[in-house]
């Protein structure tokens, strides 16, 4: 399948699926990318795949999260899978999720979640008995072979909505040949009784599979939805830290958690805090760091204030009302984003211009190289760069003066804002596209080389951990020559750079997302 055929986004959802789960399930998934819900006999022959071939790789993906399937519209009794593309993309965060959960609970809620993600969807008590196991084997201590500090992590991760059960056969689904499925939105997020003693006792024989088990028939998943938010709310903090400092940060962090749990995550505007409640949160909250207890007004008032609009007051009663405009704010974000993509493109000169473009909102030619100050070929060349990457629009506007004299026309220049995210957002895809590219080239062809430096890591660590000489260890090392450790050096260092690169693509994707999500409501 070649790959002009599928868009940036679409490319950078078969190279996660190749990467994750094999040729087969990317082969399958792109086919489902491009043609949208398809009924699974159209698969085989689309893609060149036999039939036992195809039923494997939707089954990954269903068990995965990463395909849905419905009834056709046109036939009942036939089903139509469909891609989840969001889910797809999100494969490229598992890190960030694991990070994550590490930095807010430990590691315990964190083995937790890497058990989850590797299976897909599990029963409580699997994943439970899995994470027991990986401990014990970790730690090589009786104290990890008792479940019940895992199921109060479970629990802990069901609480704060970062899984969620997936949904079950409905009652009425054995008289249908598509099954539907449904889940009753006060059970979502509910963890059933656990039968811990069982689990324990296979611990303690050192079983490796649970089998039967009273909750099998309750599912879990990891919950995407909610680690959104949580990652766009990190950008949010990470911006008021950067905006004033690290304190600035931590008190912006604690009123976003204010917000969560007031309001709805998906509204573009949050309810109002007032100030009285804000201060109580800052008094209870024992991580508070001295500094903020003692300037916590000052600090508040800085945020408030701020031409960012991380916080806005909207009322005086109770000391002040406080509310998060998301459209604001990730407009500002997208703003800021989308000028430094334009001065790493095109130097200080067309940022000056795109800058005044959309502030004044509509601008003539003229007005422009006058206002920045820029000489006028400079001007006129800057401003058809922008205007051909699309990062300027024209608008013409014709002035008739009679039916007998001719029609005059004036060119204004403005920035539809929106539109350019879109441009930048599709380019940010691109470059995350080719970084993977490159990445997975680099460490295909020197496989060898890396598989071998590693295999002697491994034995050099060892020896000496058993004691082995200084000078047979080097002895020992030299059987790779200066040459291969230098390659291997290179594509180490190419690879964290590739990887970092991504990370950051991947936050200029949210902003940009969030952006145009956000600004579509208003």
């Amino acid at each position: 399948m070649p790959p002009f055929t599928l868009g940036h986004f679409s490319q950078v959802c078969c190279q996660l699926l190749n990467h994750y789960f094999g040729e087969i399930v990317g082969q399958v998934g792109a086919y489902l990318l491009r043609r949208g819900h398809r009924p699974l006999f159209d698969i085989p022959c689309a893609t060149g795949l036999s039939i036992a071939e195809v039923k494997k790789a939707l089954a990954v993906m269903i068990q995965h999260n990463l395909v849905k399937f419905e009834a056709s519209e046109r036939n009942n009794n036939i089903a139509e899978y469909s891609i989840i593309h969001h889910n797809v993309y999100c494969l490229l965060r598992y890190p960030k999720y694991l990070y994550m959960i590490k930095r807010i609970y430990g590691t315990s809620e964190e083995i937790l979640l890497e058990i989850l993600l590797n299976l897909g969807q599990a029963s409580a008590s699997n994943v439970i008995f899995q994470s027991a196991n990986r401990l014990k084997e970790a730690n090589d201590d009786s104290e990890f072979s008792d479940p019940s500090a895992l199921h109060k992590s479970f629990l802990k991760l069901a609480q704060d909505n970062f899984i969620i059960r997936c949904p079950k056969l409905a009652d009425n689904a054995n008289i249908q040949k598509v099954p539907t499925l449904e889940v009753e939105e006060k059970e979502k997020f509910t963890v059933p009784h656990l039968e811990i003693g069982p689990i324990a006792k296979l611990l303690k024989e050192n079983a490796t599979q649970l089998g039967e088990h009273g909750d099998s028939e309750v599912i879990w998943r990891v919950n995407h939805e909610r680690f959104d938010v949580e990652l766009r709310n990190v950008i949010l903090v990470n911006a008021a830290a950067r905006r004033v400092d690290a304190t600035a940060g931590e008190l912006y962090h604690l009123i976003l958690k204010l917000w969560r749990e007031c309001s709805n995550p998906d509204s573009p505007t949050t309810n109002a805090l007032s100030f009285n409640v804000i201060k109580d949160a800052v008094r209870k909250n024992e991580g508070s760091s001295p500094v903020l207890l003692e300037h916590f007004e000052q600090y508040l008032r800085v945020l408030y204030e701020d031409t960012s609009s991380l916080i806005i007051k909207v009322g005086d009663a109770g000391g002040g009302q406080f509310v998060l405009n998301y459209s604001t704010v990730f407009e500002n974000l997208a703003c800021a984003t989308l000028d430094s993509i334009v001065l790493e493109r095109f130097g200080s000169k067309a940022l000056r211009l795109f800058r005044l473009t959309r502030i004044q909102k509509f601008m003539e030619q003229d007005q422009m190289q006058n206002i920045a100050m820029i000489p006028a070929k400079e001007a006129k060349m800057f401003t058809y760069k922008l205007l051909e990457h699309n990062f300027l629009q024209i608008k013409e506007l014709k002035k008739g003066t009679s039916n007998f004299a001719p029609v005059k026309s004036f060119i204004l220049f403005h920035v539809d804002l929106p539109q350019v995210a879109r441009t930048a957002l599709e380019a940010s895809y691109k470059g995350l596209f080719n970084a993977m590219v490159r990445q997975m080239h680099d460490l295909t062809d020197n496989k060898r080389l890396l598989d071998k430096h590693a295999r002697l890591e491994t034995l050099l660590e060892t020896l000496r951990g058993e004691g082995l000489p200084e000078d047979e260890l080097a002895y020992l090392s030299d059987s790779m020559t200066a040459a291969e450790k230098s390659l291997v050096s290179r594509i180490h260092s190419m690879n964290d750079h590739l990887t970092l690169g991504q990370t950051q693509a991947d936050d200029t994707i949210l902003i940009l997302e969030s952006y145009l999500k956000f600004s579509s409501m208003t």
